[in-house]
């Protein structure tokens, strides 16, 4: 359940580059007033990630070679779920996103999604016994946090990523990852707005 958060680790570090701009983020869906000492009581993000690590691990390390099948189902099921696809097409959107239908919003939506998920099955079948560190988590506000998680391949240059959570309800979500201070909300915002800039009679870019 909780391993899609360590998963995405493995995406980011080989995915598009995004933006070195910091994104300002609008309110969260769901977020409420919530005092810190009851933030604490919920297992927060960090446990979250610590946990799936476990699972993620042992999933693989099959002794056998994974089909691409096998992790699309995998990450389907135990990760999309987890994101906030639909914050992250809003937020990548702009002033554009009170013009789009729902279906329209559904679309960008699924678009963001596919294209996490399609590039970390590429990178979940490329795994190479990564090290990877959780390290603190960072309470920004009762109702934010944000998670570093620092990534040592056997051959490249360490990582560092960092997980941005907000609370909604009782639960956490991932809203935006940033690969090396890098963001990946601003990644899409910036791609989606190349996309309307060259054909501005496209409603949803392609």
């Amino acid at each position: 359940m909780k391993v899609k958060l360590i998963a995405l680790c493995t995406l980011l570090l080989g995915a598009v580059a995004v933006a070195e701009a910091q994104p300002f983020y609008p309110d969260y869906p769901g977020a409420r007033p919530l005092h810190r000492a009851l933030a604490a009581e919920a297992p927060g993000p960090g446990v979250l990630m610590r946990e799936g690590f476990g699972k993620l691990l042992k999933f693989l390390s099959l002794d056998r070679p994974l089909s691409k099948e096998e992790v699309v189902a995998f990450l389907e099921t135990e990760i999309a779920p987890y994101f906030d696809f639909g914050y992250m097409a809003r937020w990548s959107a702009g002033p554009r996103w009170d013009r789009l239908s729902d279906a329209q919003r559904g679309e960008m939506e699924a678009r963001i999604e596919a294209d996490f998920l399609t590039t970390l099955t590429q990178r979940l079948l490329g795994y190479n016994q990564q090290q990877v560190r959780v390290l603190r988590t960072r309470l920004r506000s009762a109702n934010q946090a944000s998670v570093a998680v620092a990534i040592q391949s056997p051959r490249g240059y360490p990582a560092r990523l960092d997980f941005r959570f907000y609370r909604s309800g009782k639960d956490w979500k991932v809203f935006d990852v940033a690969a090396n201070g890098s963001s990946a909300l601003m990644h899409y915002r910036q791609l989606f707005n190349r996309s309307w800039t060259a054909s501005p009679e496209l409603v949803v870019p392609r």
